[in-house]
């Protein structure tokens, strides 16, 4: 637990110093793109228009038209620390530790961009199969 503490007060000071401080422009950092871009496809695809908005509580991507959610990477919408270190953080920083898509290390980058190139590959075959059933093959 001590080490749980020191850690924290480590990461906190370093944070108040504003070397790994999220963006407070109005420009979404690069993880969020990431996710914009994704759920562009994701709803683009399914016929469910556009994106819209994200939900951290069900780490789902929304749409402009239709229901359909799709799920982002899990750990995008979970905190950078553990629950046992919110409360050391908060008291010294003022706030809750960033979510994953939030803080935007390379890690978390490299998994939304896996995530984004995943979907262009679903694009690229729906284009494929929806193209090869306009020829005659569709029932």
């Amino acid at each position: 637990m001590l080490l749980i503490t020191l850690v924290t007060l480590l990461l906190a000071t370093t944070l108040q110093n504003g070397e790994f401080s999220s963006s407070t422009t109005s420009e979404p950092n690069p993880c969020m793109k990431l996710i914009e871009e994704g759920g562009q496809i994701a709803c683009n695809i399914t016929g469910e228009g556009g994106y819209e908005r994200m939900s951290i509580g069900n780490c789902w991507v929304s749409c402009t038209k239709g229901s359909n959610k799709f799920l982002i990477p899990h750990r995008e919408c979970e905190r950078i620390l553990g629950l046992d270190s919110w409360a050391g953080y908060q008291e010294l920083v003022g706030k809750l530790p960033d979510y994953g898509f939030e803080y935007c290390d390379e890690d978390y980058q490299e998994t939304l961009e896996r995530w984004v190139k995943e979907w262009k590959k679903y694009k690229k075959n729906a284009i494929k199969t929806l193209c090869s059933n306009r020829r005659g093959n569709l029932a």
